[in-house]
C-alpha cells in the first residue's frame, strides 16, 4: 500500500484484529440484523401495495440510482472528511428515515411512490456510508489482515442480515407490517452509538504545501488513477456488465417465488435465511480460498459461476434447484467481494482511496438501477424467468472483458500480489 496511513490507537500490532476492528464489526453486525428485516419486509410490502412487476422493480432501481448520480463526488467528500463521523451520521440519517417509514406504514398511509423516495434516500446514504466503511478499514487493521478482516465482516453481515434478520423480519411482518421497519431503525441507532467512541485519526491530513483543490478536480484525479490501472479499470467495466445482469433479478425475486415456484410469501424470509448459508461459508473461508486459488483465479471462478447460476434459475424453476443455485450465488457474491475489496484496499493509495473507490463503484454499481428497470420490463412483458436468462448473457459479456484486462501480469503491474 502506498501513501501515508491514518493513525489509530485501536490498530493492531500483531496478527490479531484489534479492538477498533471489533467495534466496527459489532456495529455492522447489529445494523445488518435490522437490514435483514428490512430486506424481507420491503419486497413483501411492495408486493402488497401493487402486483405490477415494473413498479416493484423501480423500488430496487431507485435504491441503486445514487451509485450513478452521487457516487463520484461522494468519494472525494469521503477523502476530505472524518470517516468515523460519516459512519455515525449515515446510520443516524437512516435510523430517522426508516423510523418515519414505520410510522407511515403503521398509519396505513403508504403508497408505492413513497417506497421509491425512501429507497432513493436510503441508497444515497449507503453510497457515503459504504465508501467510508471501506476507506476506514485500512486504518484499523494491518495490510496483511485485510482479506481476513473483510471476510469476517462479510460473514457476520450475511449471518445477521439474511440468516437471522430475514426469518425474523418475516415473522415480525406477520405480527405487524410496521414492526420490522421500526426494529431496523433502532438497529441503525445502536450502530451509530457504538461507532462514536472509536479512537483514532480517520481524516486524511492536509498537506499545507499543496494548493487546495475542488471536488471536481479530485474526482478527475480518481478517474486518472483508475484509467492508469489496467486491472482496476478492466474489473470496473467487467463488473458494470455483470451488475447489469445481477441487478435484473433481486427486486423481482418475491414475484419469482410466488409465480414460478408457487411458494407462499410466509416462507419467503426462511428461504432467504437458508440461502444465506452460502455467504456465511464464503465469509469464513474466503481468505483461505483466495490464498489457495489465487486472486485472479478466484475472480474467474466466481464470475463464471454466476453465469451458470443465473441460467439454471431461468431454465429450471424448481424449488430445490433454485435454492441450491441461489445459495451458491450468495457464496460467489461474498467471495468476489472479499477478494475485490481487499485488492482495492491493497492497490489504491489510502490518501485517495475514497475518490478512486467511488469512480470504480460508479462504473461497477451504476449499472444496477439500469438492470433493475431492464429486468422489470422483461418480466412485465414475459414472465419472471426471462430476467435470469438475460442476466446470464450480461455476466458472460463481463467475463469476456475480464479475459482481456484481468491477469497475473496486470495484477503484478498494479503492485498487487496473487
Amino acid at each position: 500500500m502506498t501513501g501515508p496511513s491514518l493513525a489509530t490507537d485501536d490498530a493492531p500490532t500483531s496478527s490479531r484484529l484489534g479492538a477498533g476492528y471489533w467495534r466496527l464489526w459489532t456495529a455492522s453486525t447489529i445494523s445488518n440484523l435490522g437490514d435483514g428485516m428490512f430486506l424481507v419486509a420491503l419486497p413483501l410490502l411492495a408486493a402488497r401495495t401493487t402486483d405490477n412487476s415494473l413498479q416493484i422493480s423501480l423500488v430496487a432501481a431507485f435504491s441503486m440510482l445514487p451509485w450513478l448520480l452521487v457516487s463520484l463526488h461522494a468519494g472525494a467528500i469521503v477523502d476530505r472528511s472524518d470517516k468515523r463521523l460519516l459512519l455515525v451520521f449515515g446510520d443516524m440519517f437512516r435510523a430517522v428515515l426508516i423510523g418515519v417509514l414505520a410510522l407511515v406504514v403503521a398509519a396505513d398511509g403508504l403508497q408505492i411512490w413513497m417506497l421509491w423516495i425512501t429507497a432513493l434516500l436510503l441508497g444515497t446514504a449507503e453510497v457515503f456510508f459504504d465508501n467510508a466503511a471501506q476507506a476506514i478499514l485500512p486504518a484499523v487493521v494491518e495490510p496483511h489482515q485485510l482479506e481476513k478482516a473483510n471476510g469476517r465482516r462479510y460473514s457476520a453481515e450475511i449471518t445477521a442480515n439474511i440468516f437471522v434478520g430475514t426469518p425474523l423480519g418475516g415473522a415480525l411482518f406477520a405480527v405487524a407490517v410496521w414492526l420490522p421497519f421500526g426494529v431496523d431503525a433502532l438497529s441503525y441507532l445502536a450502530a451509530a452509538i457504538l461507532v462514536i467512541p472509536l479512537r483514532g485519526v480517520f481524516k486524511t491530513p492536509v498537506d499545507p504545501d499543496v494548493a487546495p483543490t475542488t471536488l471536481t478536480d479530485e474526482v478527475r484525479e480518481g478517474f486518472r488513477w483508475l484509467r492508469g490501472s489496467r486491472i482496476m479499470l478492466g474489473m470496473a467495466v467487467a463488473l458494470a456488465l455483470t451488475n447489469l445482469g445481477l441487478g435484473m433479478t433481486p427486486g423481482l425475486f418475491i414475484l419469482y417465488v410466488e409465480q414460478e415456484l408457487h411458494v407462499d410469501e410466509r416462507w419467503y424470509g426462511l428461504m432467504l435465511g437458508i440461502m444465506a448459508v452460502g455467504g456465511i461459508l464464503a465469509g469464513l473461508t474466503g481468505d483461505r480460498i483466495i490464498t489457495r486459488l489465487g486472486k485472479i483465479q478466484t475472480l474467474y471462478v466466481t464470475a463464471i459461476g454466476w453465469v451458470v447460476i443465473m441460467a439454471t434459475i431461468g431454465l429450471f424453476p424448481v424449488l430445490g434447484i433454485v435454492m441450491v443455485a441461489e445459495t451458491l450465488g450468495v457464496f460467489a457474491v461474498t467471495l468476489w467481494n472479499v477478494g475485490t475489496v481487499s485488492l482495492r484496499q491493497q492497490i489504491v493509495p489510502q490518501t485517495m482511496f475514497g475518490r478512486v473507490n467511488s469512480v470504480y463503484r460508479w462504473f461497477a454499481w451504476g449499472s444496477l438501477p439500469l438492470g433493475a428497470v431492464l429486468g422489470g420490463t422483461i418480466a412485465h412483458n414475459s414472465n419472471q424467468r426471462y430476467p435470469y436468462l438475460g442476466a446470464a448473457v450480461c455476466i458472460a459479456l463481463g467475463v469476456v472483458v475480464m479475459t482481456r484486462t484481468v491477469s497475473q501480469q496486470t495484477l503484478a503491474d498494479a503492485g498487487g500480489q496473487n
